[in-house]
Parts: structure tokens; C-alpha cells; sequence
């Protein structure tokens, strides 16, 4: 599982997206002129080139930052408020990224359904959400430690 996780977080290395302006402005219906004023009044940022260009690339974060602003800005938000409601957005996406990236421990069967291991819930226990195959509720179930640790390293990859 270990091995898996890290062989995608390489082939999804969104730090080797980079956008040039034009780039950015197509993939957004936001300005390159606009841009240059978000940048202006550091809303976003562009990344150092290593390569002595003088042209502007942004990152895929940043790519983000510019849709939501945009989106915000299209809901009838000023500059101001539409970046303030981006920000906490992206907040909460770290929060997110955060659990996702230290709190799911591993994935298992359980009477037929996926389960996602949640980490320890206490000592002796470990919390499983089990997955239904519809679009029915996530249910939770709470295992033993060594019952967790058995189940989540016999699923498969």
C-alpha cells in the first residue's frame, strides 16, 4: 500500500505544474492584466523561474486560488470578499489534505463492503468506515486493534 501511495504522489507531482500567463488566463476566463493586478495586490503569486526567464508561471495551487476568486467574483463578490472566501476555502482543502494524508491508514474488505481504516479510535480499537457500493451512508464500525492492523494489510492494493 505504502509502496502504491508513494508511486502516485510522483506520477501526481502537481508541483511540476507550472502555467505561463496566456496559460493560466485561457484556463481561468480571468485576464492576464487582471492577473498581473491580483499579483500586484498579492492575491497570488507567480513562482521564481530557475531557468532566467522573465515570463510569469504560476502554480497549480495558484491555478486553484484563481478559479475559486473567479468563481466568487462570477457569485457577486467583490475582489476583497472573493479572495477572503477563497482563502478559507483553501484552509479547509488543507485540513482535508492533512487527514487524508496522515489520518487513512489503509483500506480492507468487510462483509463485502470497502472499509477505510480511520486509525486508532482508542487503545483497543480501530475505527472503519465501510463504503456501500451504492450511493447508501458510510457506516462505522469499530475493530480491534490487531483485527485492523490484520484486515488492512491483507486487502488488496
Amino acid at each position: 500500500m505504502a509502496q502504491f501511495t508513494n508511486e502516485m504522489r510522483q506520477f501526481f507531482d502537481i508541483q511540476r505544474l507550472v502555467f505561463r500567463i496566456g496559460e493560466l488566463s485561457a484556463m481561468t476566463g480571468v485576464s492576464a492584466r487582471q492577473l498581473r493586478y491580483w499579483e500586484k495586490k498579492k492575491l497570488i503569486t507567480s513562482q521564481e523561474r530557475e531557468d532566467g526567464q522573465q515570463a510569469r508561471v504560476y502554480t497549480f495551487k495558484t491555478f486553484i486560488g484563481v478559479s475559486m476568486i473567479k468563481y466568487f467574483l462570477d457569485e457577486g463578490y467583490t475582489l476583497t470578499a472573493a479572495a477572503k472566501q477563497a482563502q478559507s476555502r483553501k484552509d479547509r482543502i488543507a485540513y482535508i489534505h492533512r487527514f487524508v494524508k496522515t489520518g487513512l491508514k489503509g483500506f480492507a474488505k468487510i462483509d463485502g463492503q470497502m472499509a477505510i481504516n480511520l486509525g486508532a479510535f482508542d487503545k483497543q480499537q480501530t475505527l472503519m468506515a465501510l463504503m456501500p457500493e451504492d450511493d447508501g451512508p458510510v457506516t462505522y464500525r469499530l475493530v480491534s486493534n490487531d483485527e485492523a492492523h490484520r484486515m488492512t494489510q491483507a486487502a488488496p492494493n
